[in-house]
């Protein structure tokens, strides 16, 4: 079997949706996995499942917004199931509302989870991809709101942005190196985020989101995308080394159109502080702030 047969993968956000139909893709393609996420009772479940079709699974009951728990997991998942050469950071949540209706605690919360737990992830795990070397693979998982940003979801779509960013950065840093990096923008897919990030969200706060809210997103939610789907498509991503993984073609003209704004932009300006030193430097293949 090729690549990436035998070699070890962690998951994030693993029990469920997308982390669990990424799990279940990489299993099937022969590899090892570490299913990371909060919910111990769940993890169980998954790994049962896994186990029970032949695959060679560990579980890590882990909050990614805590870097103590991310160097441990590193350690007992390496010393149980080896090297650890694919990472996908997927763990995230939603909430919030209106920006002017989102408390600082919250905001925090939702950046915390889904882009700084990204950053402490790739802190851990990418030193030990390039003192191994060989082929490695990075995955982080964003959202469709980081190219259409989603009015009443303010902390989450900014999160979101941030992933991309930091994704595509990542890419361009380990460009001539063997380790590749993707970058996910589901749109809808049938998961539980919903009613996983209000039930922590109370946790949290001591109140959640609108219970009428919740269930309708939860119905809008249960009709979209097959997440088992969308972790075979991470996989031929990462087997074809392709950053962008996206899964409704049908947001293609409204991501165009969000877009166009910034092209009128351009096409609007006067130039009349003439051209950018930088620019040039880029064009000629040098780096500005190494200049």
């Amino acid at each position: 079997m090729s690549w990436p047969a035998g070699e070890t993968a962690f998951v994030t956000g693993a029990a469920s949706g997308i982390g669990l139909g990424i799990t279940r893709a990489l299993v099937a393609a022969g590899a090892r996995v570490a299913l990371a996420d909060i919910d111990g009772a769940r993890l169980a479940d998954a790994a049962r499942e896994l186990t029970a079709a032949g695959g060679t699974v560990t579980t890590v009951e882990l909050d990614v917004s805590d870097p103590e728990q991310w160097t441990a997991a590193a350690d007992r998942v390496e010393a149980e199931l080896g090297p650890v050469s694919i990472l996908c950071n997927n763990a995230g949540v939603t909430g919030g509302g209106p920006i002017e209706q989102t408390s600082l605690e919250l905001w925090r919360w939702i950046h915390r989870i889904n882009i700084e737990g990204q950053f402490i992830g790739v802190s851990t795990f990418l030193p030990r991809m390039r003192r191994r070397g060989g082929r490695a693979h990075i995955v982080n998982t964003a959202s469709m709101t980081a190219l259409l940003p989603t009015a009443g979801l303010g902390a989450y779509t900014s999160s979101k942005i941030a992933s991309v960013g930091f994704s595509t950065v990542l890419r361009d840093e380990l460009r001539g190196t063997d380790i590749g990096v993707s970058v996910l923008c589901p749109g809808t897919v049938a998961t539980r985020i919903n009613r996983t990030a209000g039930s922590a969200q109370r946790k949290l706060l001591g109140s959640g989101p609108d219970a009428a809210l919740t269930e309708q997103m939860g119905a809008v939610l249960a009709q979209g995308a097959d997440p088992d789907l969308v972790g075979e498509q991470v996989l031929e991503a990462i087997l074809e080394r392709r950053f962008h993984i996206l899964t409704h073609r049908d947001f293609a003209p409204l991501v165009r159109a969000a877009h166009h704004e910034l092209d009128q932009a351009f096409a609007d300006l006067t130039d009349r502080h003439g051209p950018d030193p930088s620019v040039r430097m880029i064009v000629d293949g040098r780096d500005p702030l190494a200049s």
